[in-house]
């Protein structure tokens, strides 16, 4: 088994330097060339308020694939460049899940209100017989750390496998599309919608002008961006000081 693989990166993963430990930090540095990173379109928004931060952050939507709602993010490949098992393979999701948060590495986050699960991308050109191998063994690996016992609560975004049911990457600069599809797989976080409905964009600029952590304009300074961010932008008022 020799397999390219890299992390879709969708909110403060990327740019994060104050969580504890400065874990996420240590991560990009240590796990990701992200030198190396590529500008792709996803389908993202802002659906999940978070209980520590009290923002919203992003979450996957199967209703933003439409290329009119498609928002951006980065896909950064594994300093390890070829993943020789599928333990390797893990481990790289268990890197993810103490980035999200240091207190486990559990794929499925929360133990008693689960907000996240570490979903895999598979390429659809991928070999059949061996995807369905990985796909068994992330099963089983989330079963045991207490996930997939609804999926529903992630909007048809996250398979009973644990496989992230989003369209392949595409990327922003189309003369990187042939690097994109040189990965065999992605991981993500796939974060638990709260808002049902989701937020519209006059409920979501009242929180991020509260935001003493600038969660949604870091965000589009570092190129994480959605279709709202337009309608949110206008609907601030005032307009927040230094950003």
């Amino acid at each position: 088994m020799k397999l390219k693989g890299g992390i879709l990166i969708i909110g403060s993963l990327l740019w994060d330097l104050n969580n504890k430990i400065g874990f996420r930090e240590n991560w990009r540095r240590k796990r990701l060339m992200m030198k190396n990173e590529i500008h792709v379109k996803a389908p993202i928004r802002y659906g999940r308020r978070s209980g520590e931060k009290k923002n919203f952050t992003m979450i996957f939507s199967k209703e933003c694939e439409n290329e009119n709602k498609l928002g951006t993010a980065y896909l950064i490949p594994f300093k390890n460049n070829t993943i020789k098992s599928f333990k390797g393979v893990e481990n790289q999701a268990r890197f993810l899940s103490k980035a999200e948060g240091a207190n486990d590495n559990n794929l499925k986050k929360g133990e008693k209100n689960e907000w996240c699960t570490i979903g895999i991308l598979l390429n659809p050109e991928f070999n059949k017989e061996l995807k369905n191998q990985i796909l068994s063994k992330w099963k089983s690996k989330l079963l045991n750390d207490g996930g997939l016992k609804d999926i529903t609560i992630y909007k048809s975004v996250l398979s009973n496998e644990g496989e992230i049911k989003i369209n392949w990457l595409k990327a922003i600069n189309r003369n990187e599309q042939k690097v994109v599809d040189e990965f065999d797989f992605i991981l993500a976080t796939c974060t638990k919608p709260t808002e049902d409905p989701y937020p519209d964009e006059e409920i979501i600029s009242k929180d991020i002008i509260i935001d003493e952590r600038k969660y949604f304009f870091k965000n589009i300074q570092n190129g994480i961006t959605t279709f709202q961010d337009r309608k949110i932008l206008k609907e601030c008022k005032p307009a927040p000081n230094n950003v």
